[in-house]
């Protein structure tokens, strides 16, 4: 007797026309791709708290807020500059959140109200890179680069505004009186009175603090850019050198108007 191998035959399925006319996209999972967060911006971190340089009041409801933030980087241009031609920096504020201390409680340390200051500045970089050059002469064409560098801050308002406290949100339990007979030994006319132990009965009040409306009223950025990595230009004129690397010093002058919904003390003096 020949064994023959089973042989399983089946016509192909009948898929719609629609179908076959919708372009397929792959499903996402987390292992299809890594994921790598930003460095630029850290999940954890410990914020520097910077000192204001001026707090004024302009209106029973109103603070004007001026800081000066020191930043640092280190970036690397994407081909070898043989000059920075021109730069063009903006400040982008994305976080700008108001961080009011509890209510005050005797022998319990009382804390500042903070601000919360988060953002980019924006750096529009135009360079020269040499593409061709002579003991005498270079020539060049012009690029652009963008970057984005990362700033925080921690604002530490101080003591001479008094805010509003922020109010918290109680929970109040109640029972009510439940009577029911005692076991022999008592008086017949006696009862054991309390609150009733099989209910759970509670109030939740909520108050919803208001936010300060945060603006961003002036910038100012001052920096300083040195390069750490240049290079004599092979076959060029004496003294001409490329470099990528650039360390950039920064220093960030912000003035900030937080407008409360309600009215602010006025600066408490001497």
């Amino acid at each position: 007797m020949t064994n023959h191998p089973h042989h399983w035959t089946q016509s192909s399925p009948c898929i719609p026309g629609w179908i076959q006319q919708t372009p397929f996209t792959p499903v996402y999972t987390p292992q299809s791709q890594p994921i790598t967060p930003n460095p630029g911006f850290p999940l954890t971190a410990t914020l520097p708290i910077c000192t204001p340089i001026e707090l004024s009041q302009t209106s029973p409801s109103t603070i004007i807020v001026t800081v000066s933030i020191p930043a640092e980087t280190v970036f690397t241009l994407p081909t070898k500059a043989l000059e920075i031609k021109m730069t063009k920096k903006n400040l982008k504020l994305t976080q700008c959140h108001f961080f009011n201390f509890v209510p005050s409680v005797p022998d319990i340390p009382h804390d500042t109200p903070k601000l919360f200051l988060g953002g980019f500045v924006r750096k529009d970089i135009q360079y020269s890179e040499a593409v061709r050059q002579t003991p005498t002469t270079v020539e060049g064409t012009i690029k652009d680069f963008v970057i984005n560098i990362p700033i925080s801050c921690v604002i530490d308002l101080g003591r001479t505004l008094v805010i509003p406290t922020t109010l918290s949100s109680p929970q109040t339990e109640y029972e009510y009186l439940s009577s029911q007979p005692l076991p022999s030994g008592f008086a017949p006319e006696d009862k054991l009175m309390s609150g009733d132990l099989t209910e759970f009965n509670v109030v939740n009040q909520q108050f919803l603090n208001l936010l300060p409306n945060c603006e961003l009223i002036f910038s100012q950025i001052n920096e300083i850019n040195d390069v750490l990595d240049r290079i004599p230009l092979q076959g060029g004129p004496l003294e001409e050198g490329v470099f990528r690397t650039l360390q950039e010093k920064m220093i960030i002058l912000i003035q900030l108007r937080l407008t409360f919904e309600t009215l602010v003390n006025p600066p408490i003096t001497g």
